[in-house]
Parts: structure tokens; C-alpha cells; sequence
């Protein structure tokens, strides 16, 4: 498989998963219970097991293709996430907190206006603004094992037998009431992470595009869903959607480009706009249970395409500090 080839399914992908993360944060209040639909969740069960981890499967493959397998220095590596993970973390940390605390009314989350509950915000993330943002810590912590990644990539068994001690740390149950930056979370995503950095290192993508692939895949995968075979639904998952979307990719290329460039900003941003269209439009302005299903698109294309505008108005007419706390590439 060409590079080009791979690249374009790997957008894809990409696309597709940030469309599951955008759907699972979409949130219609039924005012007749005061709770929200369970529309909002049943549509999300199917993808719950791999939604996050194939986020972070993507982000272990993107780690290799862009940086370990064109031998960059750790030094090098560092400065870059400094400006593309750190500052961004920093600045939509205190954004969200900000925003919350002036939105007090209207959130459901309430932000405490005190320094100590704002820097505690950068640290613990349940029960806080910056609630979603541990993603960016997990994603931190791993790019600091960048020299280790790029040494067990050197060397294929090195590479199996840290995969297998991923596993085998996955089962690990550490709970610590506080969680400081999710330390204590990282074996729960080390694996797909690392299962991202050896799908492009030994390049199984080779095997998974065919639609033998495609249909195995989704016979296990609904195996361990009905079992509740905890990592291997995940796994599974994840194989699923990308056997999906290399077959996808053979006949509609260019779906998703409208959007799969801004992934990053997507994630960054979609909390800024779909609780706009949840607690000002549905709730306050056009209330209608007819409507829900219009209401809940709109709160995913918000959530979508908003964020890209904004990233678009940044590249062409932001200063660099934005661009750069935006998380926009090419800005540092």
C-alpha cells in the first residue's frame, strides 16, 4: 500500500472518530423528566468500548508515521508537543474555566470561582471544567516516552514483549480518589496507544483491507460486545473501523475532508458550541420533541463545524499566539 493510500484511509478514519466523539457529548434535555433523552446515549452504546481508545490508537500510529519513522530527536519532539499539546492544554484549561464560571446560570457543571478550584482544574479533571482535557495529559505522558518508543522500534521482539506488558498493565486496577494529571489512568490507554505505534510499525494495515477482514472483524467484535470481553472489544473495535474505512476509503476517498484536517481543534473546541445549541436553542428557543432528531444533528454539526470555522478564521487571519493555543499546525 502506497503512503498516499494510507494516509487517505487514516484521515478517514480519523474523520469518522471524531464524528463518535462529537456524538457522544451531544446532550437534548426531555424537559417532561428534567433528564436528558436516552436517545443521546442508546445511539452511542455500540461505540463506547473503542470511541476514546481508538482516539488514542490513531495518535500511537500518527506518533510513528510522523515522527519515530522519520528518526526524530527527542529534542525536537519535545519543543514540538510543548506547542502543539501543552499550550493549548493551558490555554483551553483556563478558557473552559473562565467561561463556566461567567456562564454560571446557564452550565450544568458550575465552576467555583476560587484560584484553588482553578488550579485544581489543571490537575484533576472529573467535576471540572477542564473535564474532557485529560486527553491531553494521557497524550503528554506518552509523547514523554518518545525515546523509549523510538528504541523498541528498533528491534522487533523488544517491541512484542512491551506489547505484551501493555496487556498485561491494562488489568492493573489502581484507585486513587485523586488522580492527578490520570497518572494512575495511563495503563488503561497505554495499549492502544502502543497497539497504534505496531499497526504501522509491521504494517498490519496490509492484511486489514479486504472485506474478509472487514466481515471477521465484525463477527468478533460482536463476540466479546455480547461476552463483555473488556480489552478485546476494544481491540476488536478498533480493527472494525479500520477495515471500514480502508474499504470506504477505496470508493468515497474524500469523505469527511471538509472537517478531517481540524480533528485536533474539533476535540479542542466542540464544548464551546453544542452546549450553546442544548441550553440556548433546545432548552430556552425552540423547544420540541418533534424536533429532537433535527436538534441533536444540528448539536453534532455544531460541534463539528464550528470549531473548523473558527480554526479557518485563525489560519487566515489570527495572530500567532492564537494559532499556536489553537493547536494549529505549522503555528510554532
Amino acid at each position: 500500500m502506497e503512503q498516499k493510500e494510507r494516509i487517505q484511509w487514516l484521515a478517514l478514519l480519523r474523520g469518522l472518530n471524531i464524528i463518535l466523539v462529537v456524538m457522544y457529548h451531544a446532550r437534548l434535555i426531555d424537559l417532561a423528566t428534567g433528564e436528558t433523552n436516552s436517545f443521546c446515549y442508546e445511539v452511542c452504546v455500540p461505540f463506547n468500548s473503542f470511541r476514546m481508545p481508538l482516539f488514542i490508537f490513531c495518535s500511537g500510529g500518527l506518533l510513528y508515521l510522523s515522527r519515530i519513522n522519520k528518526g526524530w530527536n527527542t529534542k525536537d519532539l519535545y519543543k514540538d508537543k510543548f506547542y502543539r499539546i501543552v499550550i493549548p492544554f493551558l490555554f483551553f484549561v483556563t478558557f473552559y474555566y473562565l467561561l463556566k464560571v461567567g456562564l454560571s446560570p446557564l452550565v450544568k457543571t458550575k465552576a467555583v470561582l476560587s484560584i484553588s478550584f482553578f488550579l485544581e482544574s489543571f490537575a484533576i479533571y472529573p467535576n471540572h471544567p477542564s473535564a474532557h482535557l485529560w486527553f491531553l495529559a494521557v497524550l503528554f505522558w506518552f509523547m514523554l516516552l518518545y525515546p523509549l518508543f523510538s528504541w523498541l522500534c528498533q528491534h522487533q521482539v523488544r517491541t512484542i514483549v512491551f506489547l505484551l506488558f501493555t496487556i498485561a498493565i491494562y488489568f492493573l486496577n489502581i484507585d486513587y480518589s485523586d488522580n492527578w494529571f490520570y497518572i494512575f489512568s495511563l495503563n488503561k490507554y497505554l495499549v492502544f496507544f502502543f497497539s497504534g505505534i505496531v499497526f504501522f510499525r509491521f504494517r498490519i494495515y496490509q492484511y486489514t483491507d479486504n472485506l474478509v477482514c472487514l466481515l471477521s472483524a465484525l463477527v468478533l467484535y460482536i463476540l466479546c460486545y455480547w461476552y463483555d470481553i473488556t480489552l478485546l472489544v476494544s481491540l476488536t473495535g478498533i480493527a472494525l473501523m479500520i477495515s471500514f474505512c480502508q474499504w470506504i476509503s477505496h470508493y468515497w476517498p474524500t469523505l469527511f475532508s471538509s472537517f478531517r484536517e481540524y480533528i485536533y481543534q474539533i476535540f479542542l473546541m466542540s464544548f464551546i458550541f453544542q452546549p450553546m445549541v442544548e441550553l440556548v436553542l433546545w432548552q430556552r428557543l425552540f423547544y420540541n420533541e418533534q424536533l429532537f432528531l433535527f436538534f441533536f444533528i444540528l448539536n453534532v454539526l455544531s460541534g463539528i463545524f464550528m470549531p473548523v470555522l473558527i480554526s479557518k478564521l485563525a489560519e487566515r487571519y489570527g495572530p500567532r499566539w492564537l494559532k499556536i493555543c489553537l493547536g494549529l499546525k505549522g503555528s510554532n
